[in-house]
């Protein structure tokens, strides 16, 4: 994540320009879950997978790219603030939420996901552990780059830019300090 930077040209917008909102674009949003406010684009292909309980706000103004997709939970909510435009081939997961601010711009294929495996019992499988669900908020005015990820725990300032190609995880924690190569055994050779 950056602020805004001189070399904008890797934060290009969404490929296909806005368009005004028409009925194609009402009828693609009306599925069960999701409330749309006034004027939303809805791109072709867009699909909403919204379990009972689930639920999916669009905000006035807002522009889904051909080929969204949208992943909800039981009980899940994924709200899109007005005017926000969201790139061709973007998916969003939620589980328990994903929040996007006012105004936001998303380049293609910007990938938002609110969960993480459980990994703690290393002698049992990951996928038997189960996963955690940690709300994804992203702040008004923020743009980020084509084919990002924002996983689960993100939380965004208003205004902010994230790289194109870069993933948010507040989870990683890096190793604080490379570590030297292991130093050869007496008499052994230092490896090539």
């Amino acid at each position: 994540m950056s602020s805004s930077s001189p070399s904008d040209a890797a934060l290009a917008p969404p490929s296909a320009l806005p368009r005004r909102a028409g009925w194609r674009d009402r009828r693609r949003a009306r599925k069960r879950g999701v409330v749309a406010g006034r004027d939303v684009a809805v791109g072709r292909g867009v699909r909403f997978d919204v379990a009972e309980g689930g639920r999916v706000e669009l905000g006035d103004g807002v522009v889904l790219g051909d080929g969204c997709r949208f992943h909800v939970g039981p009980g899940a909510t994924v709200v899109v603030g007005a005017g926000s435009w969201l790139g061709e081939r973007c998916v969003i997961t939620a589980q328990q939420s994903v929040s996007i601010g006012a105004r936001c711009v998303f380049g293609d294929e910007v990938v938002l996901v609110d969960t993480s495996p459980v990994a703690g019992d290393v002698e049992r499988p990951v996928r038997a552990q189960g996963l955690r669900a940690v709300p994804v908020v992203v702040g008004d005015g923020v743009r980020i780059g084509p084919s990002a990820a924002l996983m689960a725990g993100t939380s965004i300032p208003d205004g902010a830019t994230v790289d194109a190609r870069a993933t948010v995880d507040p989870a990683f924690t890096p190793d604080p300090a490379p570590r030297p190569p292991a130093r050869p055994a007496r008499g052994g050779r230092a490896p090539r």
